[in-house]
């Protein structure tokens, strides 16, 4: 009886020093846990393994709805873009005949907007739709003028507006050399001096700088002076009359050397001017005004 007491004695405290030894352990793990355990847990709701597909729907939702977005901006772009061609067209065939709008066409698109068919505007609007010939305008030159003109109008009076507010000044140089070739009629290969003076005139009208010697030049050339104006201007000519007054407005007609290559018309020009500033010489001393040499 006594032993069978001894034996569950040393059970017994054999039993309470492994759970002694193991109680450190426990409480060390416990301790290594942090303060915020639980608020990391999952959601008890959804298992595991579904979050991978509801991230994938998320997403497929976010992207679709971007996609949508896009595509509603391009179309609303593109049909902005698809009114624009549409009003030009509709314009066109106000005007046209088959493809082309032809002289009578034009006159109802000049007379529609209140310009006259032999002003700078109208010039311009030929400029911007890179007309090849006078009196008329293909479809395509016609919408090109159009879109060069202005992204937006409503009405026939905008593009009046827009004409006669529009500053060709960054391509001077273009307008000028296209209105040279416009003037050509009937596969001419030189402008007549008439027609050469008239587009003169108007080139420099209105928002080109006009050259100083210019009304003396044209003065010039209506007059026929000894007869020696031809009866047609060559695209040289025409093309370096710019440099030819620029130069004359900078140094005099004093300074002009006709042994370079200038144009022969110039010369005439140059010689005659001269004449004339002899003549105002004289009579500087009784009417100072005449001393404007230019």
């Amino acid at each position: 009886m006594s032993h069978h007491s001894s034996l569950s004695t040393k059970h017994v405290k054999k039993k309470s020093k492994q759970d002694l030894n193991d109680q450190p352990s426990n409480s060390l793990r416990n301790s290594s846990r942090p303060a915020t355990t639980t608020a990391l847990e999952p959601r008890r709701d959804l298992p595991l393994h579904k979050i991978p597909e509801l991230l994938a729907k998320i997403t497929g939702t976010l992207s679709s709805t971007l996609s949508s977005s896009d595509t509603k901006q391009s179309s609303s772009s593109s049909s902005s873009t698809s009114a624009s061609i549409d009003r030009r067209a509709q314009i066109f065939e106000r005007y046209a005949e088959g493809d082309l709008i032809p002289l009578d066409g034009l006159l109802r698109f000049c007379a529609d907007l209140s310009l006259e068919p032999d002003s700078y505007e109208v010039l311009l609007f030929c400029y911007l739709c890179r007309a090849k010939q006078m009196y008329s305008l293909t479809k395509q030159e016609f919408l090109l003028g159009l879109k060069n003109l202005t992204n937006h109008f409503e009405s026939l009076n905008d593009i009046r507006n827009s004409l006669i507010s529009y500053d060709p000044s960054n391509e001077e140089n273009q307008f000028y050399l296209w209105t040279y070739h416009y003037g050509l009629i009937d596969g001419q290969r030189c402008l007549t001096t008439a027609n050469a003076i008239s587009l003169w005139r108007l080139f420099y009208l209105k928002n080109v700088k006009k050259p100083l010697i210019l009304d003396r030049w044209l003065t010039y050339l209506e007059q026929e002076t000894k007869n020696v104006i031809p009866k047609t201007i060559t695209c040289d000519t025409w093309t370096i009359f710019p440099q030819f007054a620029k130069f004359i407005q900078t140094n005099g007609y004093e300074a002009y050397d006709d042994s370079e290559a200038w144009p022969c018309l110039f010369d005439d020009f140059v010689e005659y001017q001269v004449e004339q500033e002899k003549l105002l010489q004289n009579s500087i001393s009784t009417n100072p005004s005449d001393s404007n040499r230019f």
